[in-house]
C-alpha cells in the first residue's frame, strides 16, 4: 500500500543499491493477472497454507505481491526497488525508534505496524520512522542488509533529527519481528558484503541497534514456507537446504554478550506464529544475562500491531487486553535508552 503523498521518503541507500540487477520480476514471479482474489487465498495459497509442509504453486502470492506492491505501493516491475524510511520526527525528542512492518516477507502493512506504531510513539514523545524495505522477490541477505542500512542512516544523520545515536530502537512485527531481531543478532555492526559493492560513509555506522522489540515475530524460519519467499522455491522445497537456510538465521542461536535489550509480545491465540518459541527465545535470554522482557497475553490474535481497529471481513480481533503492549513498550523504551 501506498502512504499519504505528503509523508517524506528518505532513501536509505546511495546511488548504488546491492542486490538491484534491474531484471523484470515478471522473469521470477508467476504472476497471474486473470486471477480473483477468491482464487489468490483458495486455490493458489501458496506460502499462506498451513494444512502441510508441501510448498504449492505460488502464482496467488507472486500476483497478490504484484497488484499489492508494484500496481499500487512502492515497489518497481524490475528489480530497482529503493529502500526508505518515513520520518515521523518529535522536535524535542532524544530518542527513536525504526519501525518494521510485516507482511510474509511478501508485502507491508505500512498502516497498522507502521502509521499507527508512530502515531502513538509519538503521542509518547518519541520520534519514529518507518522502513520499507525490499521483500519477495528478493533474497537474503538483502532485506536484512535493508535493515542493517537503515540503522546506519538514522544514526549517521542523527544530530539532523537531533537524535542521541545511542538512542536507537528497532521494533518488528510479524516478519518485519524476523527482520530486526535478526538483523540485531546475525548483522549487526558487520560489515556489508555483496559482490560488486562498495561501501560509503554511512556503512561505517554502528548497524547494531541500542534495543530491540519484536511483536509476534517468527523467531526461526524452521520449516517456515516464508523461507520460499526469502530464500527461493527451490531452497524451501530442498529439506537440507531449507534447514540450513534457517539454521543461519535463527534468533536462538545467535544470542551474544553484545545482544542489546529485547522487548518480545505476542498472544496465545496467534495460530499463525505461536507464541512457544517467542518465550524459548527469552528464557535463552535470561540463561545468558540478556536484558529482555516478554509479555504474553490471551487474545489478540496475529496481526494486532497498533491495535487500531478496521473493517474486516475476515476476523474481528479482540484488542482489549493486548492493547496494553503499547503502554509497556513505551516503559521499556524509556529503561532501556
Amino acid at each position: 500500500m501506498r502512504l499519504s503523498d505528503s509523508v517524506k521518503i528518505l532513501p536509505v541507500w546511495g546511488k548504488v543499491i546491492p542486490g538491484n540487477t534491474g531484471d523484470p520480476k515478471k522473469n521470477v514471479m508467476p504472476v497471474d493477472e486473470s486471477l480473483i482474489m477468491e482464487d489468490i487465498f483458495k486455490k493458489y495459497p501458496g506460502v499462506w497454507d498451513k494444512s502441510c509442509d508441501e510448498l504449492g504453486d505460488m502464482k496467488g502470492n507472486a500476483t497478490m505481491v504484484w497488484r499489492q506492491e508494484v500496481l499500487d505501493g512502492y515497489a518497481k516491475e524490475t528489480m530497482s526497488d529503493v529502500p526508505f524510511l518515513v520520518p515521523y520526527i518529535v522536535p524535542d525528542s532524544d530518542k527513536c525508534v525504526i519501525a518494521c512492518p510485516g507482511g510474509a516477507y511478501l508485502f507491508k502493512s505500512m498502516d497498522s505496524e507502521g502509521e499507527d506504531i508512530a502515531a502513538f510513539l509519538n503521542e509518547a514523545g518519541i520520534s519514529c520512522f518507518v522502513l520499507w524495505y525490499r521483500t519477495y522477490p528478493y533474497h537474503a541477505p538483502l532485506m536484512y542488509l535493508d535493515c542493517q542500512r537503515a540503522v546506519r542512516y538514522v544514526r549517521h544523520h542523527a544530530a539532523e533529527y537531533h537524535i542521541d545515536p545511542d538512542k536507537i530502537a528497532t521494533v518488528g512485527f510479524s516478519a518485519g519481528g524476523n527482520l530486526c531481531g535478526v538483523e540485531a543478532l546475525c548483522f549487526g555492526n558487520d560489515p556489508v558484503k555483496y559482490p560488486g559493492y562498495v561501501p560509503d560513509d554511512i556503512d561505517h555506522e554502528k548497524g547494531l541497534p541500542n534495543a530491540v522489540a519484536m511483536c509476534y515475530p517468527a523467531v526461526s524460519l524452521e520449516d517456515d514456507k516464508a523461507t520460499a519467499c526469502i530464500a527461493g522455491e527451490d531452497v524451501y522445497r530442498d529439506k537440507s537446504r531449507r534447514q540450513a537456510f534457517a539454521a543461519r538465521y535463527d534468533m536462538r542461536t545467535h544470542l551474544s554478550p553484545d545482544t542489546p535489550p529485547m522487548f518480545l509480545c505476542n498472544c496465545m491465540d496467534d495460530d499463525v506464529l505461536p507464541p512457544m518459541r517467542l518465550a524459548e527465545l527469552a528464557g535463552k535470554c535470561r540463561e545468558q544475562g540478556i536484558d529482555c522482557e516478554l509479555h504474553i497475553f490471551p487474545k489478540g490474535g496475529h496481526g494486532f500491531g497498533g491495535c487500531v481497529e478496521r473493517p474486516n471481513p475476515f476476523m474481528n480481533p479482540d484488542y482489549s487486553s493486548v492493547s496494553q503492549w503499547k503502554e509497556l513498550f513505551i516503559h521499556w523504551l524509556n529503561r532501556v535508552l
